[in-house]
């Protein structure tokens, strides 16, 4: 009987706390879209006002954002400023699909990401203003987004996490 009890302990711990893993992911993924979203406007201040080099100004992104995003914005420049013949729109592709792995972000908000860097040193400078209008309208809209869904199913994850649980033990016992 205490064997029981012990492995019903375990099983509802373990789904509760995989319920709550579910929310946070989504939780963090917020976070960094965040992130991006302030170092994608601190880039389009230092285009639009200094004109700041690129390599420069994302090393300067860099130290004002956090994470895994401010590590991704910090490779990149350390790049450009190597300068081993690739484009900025290469390096900016290369680092974030080697990043992406290392963050929350989906593969949508990658693709999007790296859409955006497309436009990286080929435009104009009001095109490339253009264009981060463009992206930071499209994150802003997906942050709500996921706000929306992390009010909504924020407490279903654990509230099913629990329940999954109880349907387990109920049914081994």
């Amino acid at each position: 009987m205490m064997f029981q009890a012990i492995g019903a302990f375990l099983i509802v711990s373990t789904t509760t706390l995989i319920g709550y893993a579910l929310g946070a992911r989504e939780k963090y993924r917020l976070k960094e879209l965040e992130e991006i979203e302030r170092g994608i406007l601190l880039m389009k201040n230092q285009i639009s006002y200094l004109g700041t080099p690129l390599a420069q100004l994302l090393d300067q992104i860099s130290w004002k954002t956090e994470g895994a995003i401010g590590l991704a914005f910090q490779e990149i420049a350390a790049r450009m400023e190597e300068r081993q013949g690739n484009t900025a729109e290469e390096i900016w592709e290369s680092v974030w699909m080697e990043m992406g792995k290392k963050t929350y972000l989906t593969a949508v908000d990658l693709d999007e990401l790296i859409a955006f860097g497309r436009t990286l040193g080929f435009l104009e400078k009001e095109q490339q203003e253009g264009s981060m209008d463009l992206f930071l309208y499209n994150l802003r809209e997906r942050e709500e987004r996921i706000k929306k869904r992390l009010e909504k199913n924020g407490r279903l994850y654990c509230s099913m996490g629990v329940l999954g649980g109880l349907l387990i033990v109920i049914t081994l016992l």
